[in-house]
């Protein structure tokens, strides 16, 4: 705290999930110097709600958006390079009905495109890091991969490789890690309370520490906002840029019990009322999605509803019967109609569009491009201060910390505490240890990370108390959708 409070900073990147982690880590790279600050911890929110694919853009295809497409294979390419530990190839299936816009012609050509443009997709990676060609199986092969496919009207399935991510946890926390080992300084628990104006300006935010308290003001040239529009709120109506998105959609996924009910490893798609969902194996579990609608309206039963609406876009798999072990759930920003998710990522510079000076706004839709999108928003912030970014600079060997920690529960808590800033329980199981990102973990193992976690931090017998309770009411908010951001 003393660090983000003590000098002026050249930019101030507000909200830590993958956007602002990013974001901080490209700044930092190009020489700025960069504070973050995270409300709560870094990758709580949406970036916690993944479907853990690493997509390549072949949906951009069906709008013949190349730019995005293109940006989608290079991003995917980098993250396949840094953090193979982390992030594998997984095969996809989606079956093909009849013809037309979904059937086998027009899936066939996607797939003749997606082979033509990714050409490079592979480039520099290792041999089991590579990705296949798509390709279009036949009826009796596409029944073959998937037994109990319905048969009606069924002419074959397009298969193609993407990527899966076994942690984005764990990912989020190693971009972050070289964000500051390149100079950034990052804080998680430390809400912005309100950005500092002065004179039509934006010079920083006002931020609190939710440790002990106590306020700071921390000083910036420019301002990024990684956090959505409510750091927006307190700017004078007649300055504040209004953002030109539609409203929230609450996203879902469902984790669901193994085990996988296919011989191997394939994310399979399905449709239902005209969208398209997918099951996947993940970990020794099933992880199934995604379900939108608008975050104004609640929803309940909604996980009931959605298992049974899965349950009918996959009768083979027998998800009925499965148990629900967690609920993915955060927010993100909806397109022009009901529970359509936006298609493209927002970078908004306020000053260009009669906001204050000296603030940048990103917002966007997947994980994988995330790098991509915010360097571009970083790019705006330094042009603001007469600054050019580099060109991207190669990306170098495999981030040593994007794998999931290793050796005795002690050490690995240890780490998570004193390199990786888990100052909570829920921190440390849920988004350090991969103790519980797929369901409540058993009570020993809780009381172990407890007990561990308080000697590091020299919690008291209460804390310890509301430590606990927390995580456990943590689970049943995610099943209910209460406190979701």
């Amino acid at each position: 705290m003393a660090a983000l409070a003590r000098d002026e900073h050249d930019l101030l990147v507000v909200g830590g999930g993958i956007y602002g982690v990013a974001a901080a880590g490209e700044a930092a790279q190009a020489g700025l110097k960069v504070a973050l600050v995270e409300a709560e911890d870094f990758g709580a929110g949406a970036s916690w709600n993944s479907l853990k694919t690493i997509h390549g853009g072949l949906r951009h295809l069906q709008r013949l958006d190349l730019a995005s497409h293109r940006e989608s294979v290079r991003e995917r390419r980098r993250l396949l390079a840094l953090a193979p530990r982390l992030v594998r190839p997984l095969r996809f299936l989606v079956p093909v009905y009849g013809h037309g816009l979904k059937g086998r012609e027009a899936l066939g050509f996607g797939l003749f495109l997606d082979n033509l443009l990714a050409l490079d997709r592979n480039e520099g990676l290792p041999v089991e890091q590579r990705l296949e060609d798509g390709r279009l199986l036949g009826r009796a092969e596409a029944l073959a991969w998937v037994p109990g496919l319905a048969p009606e009207g069924l002419t074959g399935a397009a298969v193609w490789q993407d990527a899966q991510v076994e942690s984005s946890e764990r990912l989020t926390v190693a971009l972050l890690r070289a964000a500051v080992s390149r100079g950034a300084v990052a804080a998680n628990h430390c809400p912005a309370q309100a950005l500092l104006v002065k004179a039509g300006r934006v010079g920083g935010a006002r931020v609190c520490d939710a440790e002990t308290g106590l306020e700071h003001e921390v000083r910036a040239r420019m301002t990024l906002n990684a956090a959505g529009p409510a750091l927006l709120e307190g700017l004078p109506s007649e300055r504040a840029s209004p953002m030109p998105l539609g409203p929230w959609l609450q996203a879902m996924n469902l984790v669901l019990a193994g085990p996988w009910p296919l011989s191997g490893r394939l994310a399979v798609g399905g449709w239902s009322g005209g969208r398209s969902l997918f099951l996947m194996p993940w970990r020794d579990h099933l992880l199934a999605g995604t379900d939108y609608w608008p975050a104004s309206e609640p929803r309940p039963g909604a996980v009931d509803s959605f298992r049974n609406e899965l349950a009918r876009a996959f009768p083979w798999a027998g998800l009925a019967d499965r148990q629900v072990t967690l609920v993915h759930r955060g927010r993100v920003p909806g397109g022009p109609k009901a529970a359509d998710l936006h298609t493209r990522p927002l970078v908004l510079d306020h000053e260009a569009h009669g906001g204050p000076a000296g603030l940048v706004t990103v917002q966007g839709v997947k994980y994988t491009t995330a790098r991509a999108v915010a360097r571009r928003a970083v790019a705006v912030a330094a042009s603001r201060l007469g600054r050019v970014l580099p060109g991207c600079a190669p990306d170098g060997p495999p981030l040593s910390w994007a794998a999931p920690l290793e050796g005795d529960l002690g050490e690995r808590v240890r780490v998570a505490v004193r390199d990786e800033m888990a100052c909570s329980l829920g921190d440390a199981v849920l988004r350090r240890l991969d103790l519980g990102t797929a369901g409540p973990p058993p009570e020993s193992v809780v009381d172990e990370v407890l007990a561990l976690m308080a000697r590091e931090r020299a919690w008291d017998e209460p804390r310890k108390a509301a430590e606990k309770e927390a995580l456990a009411r943590f689970y049943q908010d995610a099943y209910n959708g209460e406190g979701v951001r």
